[in-house]
């Protein structure tokens, strides 16, 4: 991938953002408003047990994500694409626990059962730019 679109790409996603999230059960897509946490060029979602995704994904762990651009009148988009990867390393479930209060809203301790942590091992982009017509695929 071209450093300066893999950058480019990148400089949209804050700390934390509003995505389209979709999964797939019994081969109907869901998609629904998630919070993502980009943490070093990578997503992370926290989520619980009772939650319908956890185990939409844990039958079909494939994902699609899709985060709208705005500048001023132009838009444009972001969709990722790849598999969730449930994360059992209780350091980096401790991490996000103390790094982010609105994990800690809902679970205090990393070995609760009831949180899920989730790494959006992210395959590829589609970019289109504010303004363009067309979208460029980028495999990573």
């Amino acid at each position: 991938m071209p450093d300066n679109i893999k950058l480019e790409i990148w400089s949209y996603f804050k700390e934390m953002q509003t995505i389209f999230f979709a999964t797939c059960d019994n081969h109907r897509p869901y998609v629904r408003p998630m919070l993502p946490l980009c943490v070093d060029d990578k997503f992370w979602v926290a989520t619980g047990t009772e939650d319908a995704k956890t185990p939409q994904l844990k039958i079909n762990p494939n994902i699609e994500f899709c985060y709208f651009i705005e500048k001023g009148v132009e838009n444009g988009y972001i969709r990722g694409a790849g598999k969730v990867e449930f994360v059992q390393d209780m350091e980096i479930r401790r991490h996000f626990i103390e790094k982010f209060s609105y994990i800690r809203h809902y679970w205090q301790e990393p070995d609760d059962p009831s949180y899920i942590l989730l790494e959006l091992k992210t395959k590829s982009f589609e970019y289109m730019r504010p303004g363009e017509d067309t979208a460029t695929t980028i495999q990573l």
